[in-house]
């Protein structure tokens, strides 16, 4: 048990005991000053009446309580900060508050802000996120609106927690009716709920227990609770909850491999119960038969044997038992999901949006066009030779739907995996198991074979794989001729172009040649575009072929004062020192750099003169530069 564990008559004694220090140390719970604008962050807000503010004038006050609050988050998620944060704002009456009070002090005129239509709806976001945990903390301890910075001081009155505690020191010290039992399972819900929406602010998580009162009334109550429950249900409490578990999770293992399950079987090596000894006579074998993961009948009767067991009321809001609940859950969504990937945007393009097709004046649909491939009657065609032909003609209007109904509908169908054995691959693809045998049927029927099929036993590749890898080498190759080279031109192109200009060579035989491996998949502006790259492609060329001089290795002038510097193999240069004589110069790409200021990798900092030379023993900008070049300080100057 943990540290505040205990029975319900001492519980409830510790509790008595805290709430009495929490209101005999209350401070007095006053309502918001409305209008009190002459304090705290909106003192600096003009206002013509303070007692009876503008709604200008409030939205003014709000946008500046939103302000102070966003500055001492200081990037803190609201959602983590807690009472023992150190964020204070002054309010209305010029004390400093944590930004929780403040909230409510301010709150309508934090409302008023948000309805100035400049504001973002991040804004409106935060002030709603703000005063819902204002008002999920109020609704359950009591007014917030007190000085929280003082660990003794804690409003629960007139609240849902007082009743709670009240009860526990009263009619709930113990529970004798399955009356009671219900109502207290009701009320631990509710303090459930509040711990996990709204109690983190009090603190009531922390690592070694809250360290202020507010945290600790929570917990304590929460934990008084628990042990009155538990001592009604009795002392085994723990031990059942782990039968049950160990017993349901037992039969899940076996649904998620699709095996029967046998009652008999221990619920777990260390155990001598079997699954039906923990399911009691209720349940026989009938009741498990024996798992197909495409039925969702089955699933769902599954979860029904958990929630109709009699310890299920018990156990329900054990993470244990929501976890072995979820993962059904999850199974009945794959099913769901399946269904509906044949209602998909992409499954809709594929099989009826019909698009240009290469060589052909009608349009086809992408299904008709991968269809008509495998029936075009071809002596000896195999699957590897459809594939083939489909990825040689296909056009990137038709690839993009391939592509996407691949993803979104055959790959939460059908898994496309290998084996390799030995120096080959073997076909180990099949249908999700998830998937019903209607849904199998609408596969087969809308999908070509060849594309699932595995056609290169080398390399492990099926239909669509061939077919990707050559969309994939088409789109480069338009790339390289195109975007890759975009802002080439004969009068800017250097010596460090020469792999772009090497590759759109490439790429245009490949694609404007009946030879090349994409003549076929161009359309026919595609085919247009392929040919204005071409005459612009022999121009870059002509013009790399004339670089001349830039091409030796060393110094060339460049004119205007300017000089390039080449290296040995006549490339410019990327970033180096290079010496002269005794004076040192900076190349980056390929030029000289003068009149600047240089910070190098290591923190240091040089100055190059209209020459380019690194200056060296004197002040650049009041700034002195010592004997070896490096920036030392302003007034150092030996």
């Amino acid at each position: 048990m943990n540290k505040y564990s205990s029975k319900a008559v001492k519980t409830a004694a510790t509790i008595g005991m805290s709430l009495a220090m929490v209101l005999s140390n209350a401070a007095p719970v006053f309502a918001a000053e409305a209008g009190n604008y002459d304090a705290g962050v909106c003192k600096n807000v003009s206002v013509a009446d303070i007692a009876n503010p503008t709604a200008t004038e409030k939205e003014k006050c709000g946008q500046a309580v939103y302000q102070a609050i966003i500055d001492k988050l200081d990037g803190k998620k609201f959602d983590t900060i807690t009472l023992d944060d150190d964020l204070k704002v002054k309010n209305g009456a010029g004390d400093s508050v944590h930004i929780l009070v403040a909230i409510k002090e301010y709150d309508a005129e934090l409302t008023e802000a948000v309805k100035d239509l400049e504001w973002t709806s991040t804004v409106a976001t935060n002030v709603s996120k703000w005063q819902a945990a204002v008002a999920g903390i109020e609704a359950y301890i009591g007014d917030i609106k007190t000085d929280f910075d003082d660990d003794t001081k804690f409003p629960v009155a007139d609240s849902k927690l007082k009743v709670l505690i009240d009860k526990l020191d009263g009619e709930w010290s113990t529970i004798d009716s399955d009356a009671e039992y219900t109502a207290a399972k009701a009320s631990l819900k509710e303090i459930k709920d509040f711990k996990k929406d709204f109690g983190k602010y009090l603190g009531t998580e922390l690592e070694d227990g809250p360290v202020n009162t507010a945290g600790s009334v929570v917990l304590d109550a929460y934990n008084a609770l628990n042990d009155v429950i538990d001592t009604y249900l009795g002392t085994t409490d723990d031990t059942a909850l782990g039968e049950f578990v160990l017993a349901f999770d037992a039969i899940l293992q076996k649904d998620l491999k699709e095996e029967a399950v046998d009652l008999a079987a221990k619920i777990s090596k260390k155990s001598s119960k079997s699954i039906g000894d923990v399911l009691g006579s209720d349940y026989g074998a009938d009741d498990f038969p024996k798992m197909d993961l495409s039925k969702s009948t089955i699933i769902k009767n599954r979860m029904k044997s958990i929630k109709d067991h009699d310890s299920y009321d018990r156990f329900k809001d054990e993470d244990a038992v929501i976890n072995i609940l979820d993962t059904y859950e999850e199974l009945l969504d794959n099913i769901t999901t399946t269904k509906d990937v044949y209602k998909s945007d992409e499954y809709k393009d594929y099989t009826t949006k019909k698009v240009a097709v290469n060589g052909e004046t009608t349009k086809k649909t992408v299904k008709a066009f991968v269809s008509a491939i495998a029936a075009s009657g071809k002596a000896d065609y195999t699957e590897g030779d459809m594939s083939d032909d489909l990825a040689a003609t296909l056009n990137l209007d038709q690839w993009e739907i391939l592509k996407a109904v691949k993803e979104e509908v055959i790959d939460s169908v059908y898994s496309m995996e290998t084996k390799k054995v030995g120096k080959y691959y073997s076909d180990n693809s099949d249908f999700l198991s998830t998937v019903t045998s209607s849904q199998q049927t609408t596969f087969n029927n809308n999908f070509a074979s060849y594309l699932y099929t595995l056609v290169d036993k080398e390399e492990g590749k099926f239909g669509y794989d061939v077919v990707a890898e050559h969309m994939e080498a088409f789109e480069k190759a338009l790339a390289a001729v195109t975007t890759d080279i975009a802002k080439l031109t004969p009068a800017n192109i250097k010596v460090t172009d020469k792999k772009l200009l090497e590759a759109a060579e490439d790429a245009i035989y490949e694609l404007g040649n009946s030879k090349g491996d994409f003549y076929f998949n161009t359309t026919k502006d595609e085919e247009k575009t392929v040919r204005a790259a071409e005459t612009k492609i022999e121009n870059l060329r002509e013009a790399f072929d004339n670089l001349g001089v830039t091409n030796v290795a060393g110094w060339y002038d460049m004119g205007n004062g300017n000089w390039g510097y080449n290296n040995e193999d006549g490339t410019p240069a990327a970033y180096k020192w290079v010496a002269s004589g005794s004076d040192w110069y900076m190349i980056k790409d390929g030029k000289m750099l003068r009149n600047t200021w240089l910070a190098t990798d290591g923190g240091r900092w040089y100055y190059l003169d209209n020459a380019g030379k690194m200056v060296t023993n004197q002040s650049v900008d009041g700034c002195w530069i010592n004997s070896y070049g490096v920036y030392m300080s302003p007034s150092y100057n030996g």
